[in-house]
């Protein structure tokens, strides 16, 4: 994954990754990589789910298609996945307001 970054983005000087604290951040490869790399690894504080974008998504996402709904059979969960991501773009300003620095403060409404 790092090395396709890098060649996304031949001019940086440095590239900066936010991550979480998975173990294979902290591989030996992947530091061994990252010595001769443009890029640093930034990593989030641990247990701090908040400040990691894709686990604010996944909440909105439970919050949409799970909270409060049954699913009497598989195929009419999965449709609902479905649905969720290829209508992403419909809750467009619900997750503009989610995915800031101020999700401390942000409600999801079901509207």
């Amino acid at each position: 994954m790092f090395e396709e970054i890098e060649k996304a983005n031949p001019k940086a000087k440095h590239v900066y990754v936010i991550a979480d604290n998975a173990k294979y951040y902290r591989s030996k490869e992947v530091n061994e990589y990252l010595t001769m790399s443009k890029i640093k690894v930034i990593f989030l504080p641990p247990y701090s789910p908040n400040l990691n974008l894709i686990e604010r998504v996944w909440k909105f996402f439970k919050y949409k298609v799970i909270r409060g709904k049954y699913y009497d059979r598989f195929d009419k969960f999965k449709d609902a996945v479905h649905e969720f991501f290829e209508n992403i773009t419909c809750y467009k300003e619900e997750l503009n307001r989610l995915l800031t620095d101020k999700f401390h403060i942000e409600v999801v409404n079901d509207t």
